[in-house]
């Protein structure tokens, strides 16, 4: 009953539609019998061999990564923080470190190592 579908409209309809593409193929499986399964198992061995050949490969360069890369997405990643204080309601980004209290440094440092964590994970 498939022979006159479109072949374009029967592939859409397998790819959308797994149910039915399994319910197809299990009638195509009993309907063939012996020699459909013989195919269907050589068609795995040979997949397996295929498998087997496989070779992944990678390359590395030994290039220093600049910022300039970094920022354009070329490699690496780029993790960027700014630490700023509000000061009469203004973003200020510029400040002296050694002027922040012990307490701040300290919370500074805490959600510094939940971030760690957190990349880790």
């Amino acid at each position: 009953g498939y022979k006159d579908f479109d072949h374009q409209k029967l592939f859409e309809v397998f790819y959308e539609d797994e149910e039915f593409s399994k319910k197809v193929y299990e009638e195509i499986e009993k309907d063939s019998g012996e020699e459909f399964k013989k195919l269907t198992e050589k068609t795995n061995e040979l997949f397996k061999e295929l498998d087997s050949l496989l070779i992944e490969t990678y390359q590395t360069s030994s290039v220093l990564i600049d910022d300039t890369r970094l920022v354009g997405g070329e490699e690496g990643a780029l993790c960027t923080l700014d630490i700023e204080f509000i000061k009469n309601s203004n973003r200020e980004g510029l400040f002296d470190p050694r002027k922040m209290s012990s307490i701040a440094k300290e919370n500074i440092i805490k959600k510094l190592g939940q971030l760690e964590t957190t990349i880790k994970a």
